[in-house]
């Protein structure tokens, strides 16, 4: 009898596995198609042009139709992706909380660290487009930072690998 039982068992699960397979798994939560959730709204391969500005200096950056370069001077190696990689962060990595403008509206921009910011990013896409950023200091635990859109009231709070890509992309250009 408990052969039988172990040979039944064995058998539902063959099916399952079998229905799964050919079903193409299971649907529900958590299967949809992915969708960006970051502040630039800016098409990747629209990109044309990025300008960062950091406490340490100012960079330009062109693309051309091999790949990145800047304005003046030499890019080290692996510069390119990397560049790619922050804009990726930019475009995909939705902000962890935003502060509206009702409540920052009696808060100095000084405290988020972003009078005069940490970091600023322009980024230029094809026609008249354009995507402003400030970054600022980080919050409380560390975890994000203050983020502001030209043009916006609002402060988001970023998470800190999206900020951190970018102090990355200005130390070594």
């Amino acid at each position: 009898m408990n052969r039988l039982i172990w040979s039944a068992a064995a058998l539902g699960a063959i099916v399952f596995l079998a229905a799964l397979a050919l079903t193409g798994g299971r649907g529900g939560p958590g299967l949809q198609p992915f969708v960006p959730k970051g502040l630039m709204m800016i098409r990747l391969e629209d990109v044309r042009e990025v300008e960062l500005e950091t406490r340490e200096g100012r960079w330009h950056f062109v693309r051309a139709e091999d790949g990145w370069h800047a304005a003046a001077g030499e890019t080290t190696a692996g510069f390119a992706a990397r560049l790619d990689g922050a804009l990726r962060l930019l475009r995909n990595s939705g902000p962890e909380r935003v502060l509206s403008s009702t409540e920052t509206a009696g808060v100095d921009p000084a405290q988020f660290g972003l009078d005069p910011p940490r970091l600023r990013v322009v980024v230029n896409g094809s026609g008249a487009s354009s995507f402003v950023i400030s970054f600022g200091a980080t919050n409380v635990l560390g975890l994000s930072h203050y983020a502001r859109r030209e043009g916006s009231g609002e402060i988001a709070m970023l998470p800190g690998f999206v900020a951190e890509e970018w102090e990355r992309v200005g130390k070594m250009p």
